[in-house]
């Protein structure tokens, strides 16, 4: 499988034209929809919910193809990006890092979510991004090699959550993704009528942390071009239990997920069942 990431790569970024690159890939997404019974499935699946079960199988070539642009622009990044996106609200993560120099950016698998943390190194802030290992090492390695090496990185295994409070009391911001559970079963709520399962790990690590966790959403303009949300911070509450202090910060993020799922269902790049059965 690393042998085919790495042709592909290596046709998308040395023997095709840039103007190329994003026809191709949504004319990928549109085979892969046409052929792959159960890649299809998953992605109809997940978007049901969301807009219905006709919208849904219309938008499934279109969310995969957001997704191999994605993954176009991640694998051929243009070196101007991190100083071109546009950051809306970043006065939010400003404020709440000179306050406390405590911050946890949560985010998504929207629009391309590997975008935020060059965008912040970028801007000069101290940054450390949490990422899941898969089952082969080799290709999380490879996939690891094209990330800003200006970041600080944290593999989410064994340790990591003593890891990510020692890196955000040294005053380095945190970010996370927080909408698909790792190595945890997550905690079972309700989003657009129905339920899945979301992680509790950031809300831990920021409670224990006395962390602000600001929520950030990478959406995609056009091909190419993207902008970055911030959300107001969210405050550790100063009363509760440790596991009602978790949900009650989840469950504002999950609003604000909900909301942007609703709004752009088709640069929701997850191609894993999400829902519960």
């Amino acid at each position: 499988m690393l042998t085919l990431y790495k042709i592909f790569k290596f046709i998308f970024r040395w023997l095709l034209p840039a103007s190329l690159r994003y026809p191709l890939a949504r004319g990928i997404a549109r085979l892969v929809c046409r052929f792959n019974r159960r890649r299809r499935g998953v992605i109809v699946g997940n978007l049901t919910p969301l807009v219905g079960a006709e919208k849904a199988r219309k938008l499934a070539p279109v969310l995969l193809g957001n997704f191999l642009m994605t993954a176009v622009d991640f694998f051929c990044p243009r070196t101007d990006i991190p100083r071109i996106t546009p950051i809306e609200n970043l006065n939010y993560l400003e404020k709440a890092y000179r306050k406390t120099k405590k911050v946890i950016a949560v985010t998504a698998h929207l629009g391309h979510w590997e975008l935020g943390l060059p965008c912040l190194v970028y801007r000069g802030y101290p940054i450390t991004g949490v990422y899941a290992p898969y089952r082969d090492d080799e290709i999380v390695s490879w996939i690891h090699k094209h990330r800003n090496p200006d970041a600080q990185w944290i593999s989410a295994t064994r340790g990591a959550v003593e890891a990510c409070i020692e890196t955000v009391q040294k005053g380095r911001i945190l970010g996370m993704v927080a909408d698909i559970p790792f190595g945890e079963k997550g905690r079972r709520v309700t989003m657009a009528g129905h339920h899945a399962h979301l992680p509790l790990g950031p809300w831990a690590i920021a409670v224990r942390s006395e962390a602000t966790v600001i929520p950030a959403f990478i959406l995609r303009e056009k091909p190419g071009l993207y902008r970055i949300v911030f959300q107001e911070p969210i405050v550790p509450p100063t009363e509760g239990s440790f596991r009602k202090k978790m949900e009650h910060m989840q469950d504002i993020f999950k609003n604000h997920l909900e909301n942007y799922l609703l709004r752009y269902p088709t640069q929701w790049g997850v191609l894993q069942p999400f829902w519960d059965k």
